[in-house]
């Protein structure tokens, strides 16, 4: 057994927080999640839809794998001491709706890039360490509207990344669908749904199987986040990973109805096929894509088994945070792209320049930011008063700042004279379109950002309105910001 000071984990991805120095790390990644995040992740997940397997859907019996549509190196499947399992994850799942959606062409060796989101994490409240879900992976993408493959530049796993560290992306994300060098894939759309596995009256184990495999049968890829509850739960999966033949089949339900310690933390993997074939249920089983490399070559294709006939419903105990206490939640990522020779989808920001400093020494603390093609689906019929957010800067579009007006193709505010921030922001209800341009002083540090921009735009109709509506939230990573530093005069 490795040696440990405070926690034995397998790159689990949340547990509350925990003050661990690099040191004190185990050589796989975890993610550590304050309470706030954990109740966030309730949040999102108790607001999935729900996937049940369609009336006339009538399962068989036999063996399947999808790891035909996901082309990986095993050896380079290893999340490293990151808490990144969440992107990992939900890459894969997107890698192989990408390759059934076009027949493996291209065949896209390891698939989408991690790194991408990896190092653009902050976008999305995250980073390399805190913790995730595949919401947020769905959110990235909503903003950035393309996915790209590993084999761009530099948007191949980073196994120097140090705990703790975060570093800009430098990736390229090249034309989209271009054969030569670095190239993108537009995204349509991304849908997520949890399939039913609990609180199922009648045969609830036979119905959440029968769920979960209507969803492999159709040809989707499923997300498992589980739960383990004590470090020693996470010391016993540790030996099985570790130590265990692949052939051996765990059921993970010896941690169900443990009390949460200061080593629970949960897991993200990819259910990607099972096996029922054995006349004895007991050695019927899920096949799980794991992040933990191949074990010293003792998994070669970085998958466990994990017993299908287990409690799913199984919960654990003495952890307030998380409001639903189940071990197990299955989520399907339905991923589509646009068509090869389809127009991009109207997502992300179509121009993004940041301009630092200025031309003579009377701006010289002053910069500016414009952005444009920020998309929305729900024009607003009025705007009383909005908040407009680049990166970090948060400025106030009310009577208080400026004024709103009307015109014959939508919305527009201007800042009053001397206000700063100095805003002109413009809502286009025609092509559902908006625009900002920004000035003020010291714009540089709460905008610029060697990751990446991202534009949202809120709004309310009425003065009465408690909360505020939020049209749209676009980004763009750093290879498509462009930027412009001037040097400011010198001399009297």
């Amino acid at each position: 057994m490795r040696a440990r000071l405070v926690v034995s984990v397998l790159g689990f991805c949340f547990t509350s927080i925990l003050f661990i120095t690099p040191a004190d790390a185990s050589r796989y990644g975890m993610m550590r999640m304050t309470d706030a995040d954990e109740r966030e992740l309730s949040a999102w997940i108790q607001g999935l839809d729900l996937y049940e397997a369609p009336d006339a859907y009538s399962p068989a019996g036999g063996s399947l794998s999808l790891l035909n549509h996901f082309h990986y190196n095993p050896e380079l499947r290893d999340q490293t001491p990151t808490g990144t399992c969440w992107i990992w994850a939900s890459t894969a799942m997107m890698s192989m709706y990408f390759d059934r959606q076009f027949n493996g062409d291209p065949e896209l060796q390891n698939g989408l890039s991690v790194q991408f989101l990896a190092s653009n994490a902050w976008m999305v409240g995250s980073n390399l360490n805190s913790g995730g879900h595949v919401g947020k992976t769905k959110a990235f993408y909503d903003m950035i509207g393309y996915a790209i493959p590993s084999s761009n530049v530099g948007a191949a796993w980073d196994t120097t990344f140090a705990v703790g560290e975060v570093r800009p992306s430098l990736i390229e994300s090249g034309t989209p669908w271009s054969p030569f060098g670095s190239t993108s894939f537009p995204i349509s759309s991304i849908a997520l749904s949890q399939v039913k596995t609990w609180d199922i009256d009648g045969a609830g184990q036979v119905d959440a199987i029968n769920n979960l495999k209507s969803v492999l049968d159709s040809g989707h890829p499923v997300g498992l986040l589980y739960f383990l509850p004590t470090t020693a739960d996470w010391d016993r999966f540790d030996e099985f990973w570790a130590n265990q033949p692949v052939e051996t089949i765990i059921d993970l339900d010896y941690a169900k109805g443990h009390a949460w310690d200061k080593g629970g933390c949960g897991h993200w993997v990819v259910l990607v096929g099972y096996n029922d074939e054995d006349p004895d249920p007991a050695k019927h089983y899920w096949i799980i894509l794991n992040t933990h490399g191949t074990a010293d070559g003792k998994r070669p294709d970085t998958t466990f088994r994990l017993a299908m006939y287990m409690d799913y419903s199984a919960q654990i105990t003495n952890n307030p945070d998380l409001a639903l206490p189940y071990m197990y939640f299955w989520v399907i990522m339905d991923t589509v792209f646009a068509e090869r020779n389809s127009p991009a989808p109207a997502k992300g920001l179509r121009n993004v320049t940041l301009a630092l400093g200025g031309n003579d020494r009377r701006y010289s603390d002053m910069g500016s930011v414009f952005v444009s093609g920020a998309s929305f689906s729900d024009p607003p019929d009025s705007i009383d008063s909005g908040k407009l957010t680049v990166n970090f800067l948060e400025i106030p579009c009310d009577s208080q700042t400026g004024s709103w007006s009307e015109s014959v193709w939508g919305f527009r505010f201007a800042t009053k004279a001397g206000y700063m921030p100095a805003v002109r922001l413009a809502i286009n209800t025609q092509n559902n379109t908006w625009s900002a341009w920004i000035r003020g002083d010291n714009l540089v540090r709460r905008v610029n950002s060697a990751d990446g921009l991202v534009g949202k735009f809120e709004y309310k109709e009425d003065p009465l309105d408690e909360d505020f509506t939020l049209l749209s939230q676009r980004g763009a990573v750093f290879d498509q910001i462009k930027t412009t530093a001037r040097s400011s005069l010198k001399g009297p």
